[in-house]
């Protein structure tokens, strides 16, 4: 009995030892201090500020250029395509189904539909007349359209006059009138047109299938567009008014390149940027980047004391890129970041009038025209001032400088 009583009082001492051994570890190794609620730890995170790193990607990756973009592509190897996504022509029954219940089909998702939109054409053919519309055609328009439209059997017959949405929908709103399926290709590349087939959509006998292939695509539709649907809107005692789409969402991921929808692209810019737009807009991003190919082509065509102005130009732009801070010269990638390394017009006016290239304001500003027609020189209104202007050309440095060593090479 003494030992048994004996042994429980050693084992209770040996367990209220080793805890207290424990907690004094601990104490010693600071964990108790350290030891927060979860609530208080939250609050102490939640006060905390949260710091953004001043990396950005756009600055630490310098664009291609398009010599250097096509030098790319000319050797990736030959196999090296694209996956494709099988596609089972059974769906062109239900696609067929879903249009004769009275609904629209709009097809999206990564890579090209015009294939399957194209099988899926021949497949309705039998059906009704079919128009087919690339809207992905820089100069297509409303009026090709109805051009198309217009070689349907009947729907001229009526009048000699230029055909009509209204009176397209009016015309395929009968009863009796054929069906008629437009198949357009890559709408949201042509917002005029996806304007015009909202007074078409709601027609009993028109039956659209389209694609889109970009992200804000659905802008382009109002909610209460989205929410129409065919009905009793083209009946005899209703004027047919009524605009909508009637649409039914179907992905069609298809991995497939944009091989054809492409080649209206302006080769010049990497960004796709429609040739016709040439001058270069700081504040819209969606102007194309002036290029060294179309900065030769401009530089070709002007007088040779605009060439001297535009070097000179150039020489003290890229003598203040040389002088500033290496990280700030790599950073200036867009247009708008070459500003702090620009000329003011006073002391640009200066030099070409010490040069004998522009002896009065109105010389140097008819020189300058030019270039700002074409994007070459842009300029804004120097920060901190009252009026004051600052020229730049927007390139950086190293493309700027191999400009200038050709246009100083092709005058030599």
């Amino acid at each position: 009995m003494d030992s048994d009583e004996g042994s429980e009082l050693y084992a209770s001492d040996v367990e209220h030892n080793y805890a207290t051994n424990i907690f004094k570890e601990s104490e010693t190794d600071g964990l108790i201090d350290s030891y927060q609620p979860s609530f208080d730890a939250y609050f102490t995170h939640a006060s905390s500020r949260t710091r953004t790193s001043t990396n950005v990607f756009s600055q630490r990756v310098v664009p291609l250029s398009p010599e250097e973009h096509n030098a790319a592509l000319a050797r990736a190897p030959v196999h090296a395509c694209t996956p494709q996504v099988p596609f089972d022509s059974s769906s062109f029954k239900r696609w067929a189904r879903e249009l004769d219940e009275g609904f629209n089909i709009l097809f999206y998702g990564l890579g090209s539909k015009r294939g399957i939109l194209n099988d899926f054409a021949k497949h309705v053919s039998k059906l009704g007349h079919v128009v087919v519309v690339n809207a992905f055609h820089p100069s297509v328009a409303v009026r090709d359209m109805l051009v198309s439209i217009a070689r349907v059997p009947g729907v001229q017959s009526t009048s000699t006059s230029a055909l009509t949405l209204e009176r397209v929908a009016e015309h395929f709103g009968n009863s009796d009138s054929p069906h008629l399926f437009l198949i357009i290709h890559s709408l949201d590349r042509s917002p005029k047109l996806a304007r015009a087939i909202s007074s078409l959509a709601l027609s009993p006998h028109i039956h659209i299938a389209a694609s889109i292939d970009r992200l804000n695509a659905p802008l382009l539709f109002s909610a209460s567009q989205l929410a129409a649907r065919k009905g009793s809107f083209f009946s005899s005692d209703r004027p047919t008014k009524n605009v909508g789409y009637s649409w039914l969402w179907h992905d069609l991921t298809t991995l497939a390149p944009y091989t054809t929808e492409l080649m209206f692209a302006d080769r010049t810019s990497i960004s796709g940027a429609s040739s016709s737009r040439a001058r270069v807009d700081i504040t819209n991003p969606i102007s194309g980047p002036l290029t060294e190919t179309a900065a030769m082509h401009v530089l070709a065509a002007v007088t040779a004391k605009a060439k001297k102005l535009f070097s000179l130009l150039a020489a003290k732009q890229l003598e203040n890129a040389d002088s500033s801070d290496v990280s700030e010269v790599n950073s200036a990638h867009n247009p708008h970041d070459q500003q702090h390394f620009g000329l003011t017009y006073d002391a640009l006016f200066t030099l070409a009038r010490d040069a004998f290239i522009a002896t009065n304001d109105t010389a140097l500003r008819a020189l300058l025209g030019e270039f700002r027609d074409h994007g070459l020189v842009v300029s804004a209104a120097q920060p901190g001032t009252s009026g004051s202007e600052v020229l730049w050309i927007p390139l950086r440095k190293e493309r700027l400088s191999k400009l200038v060593e050709n246009l100083d090479g092709n005058a030599a």
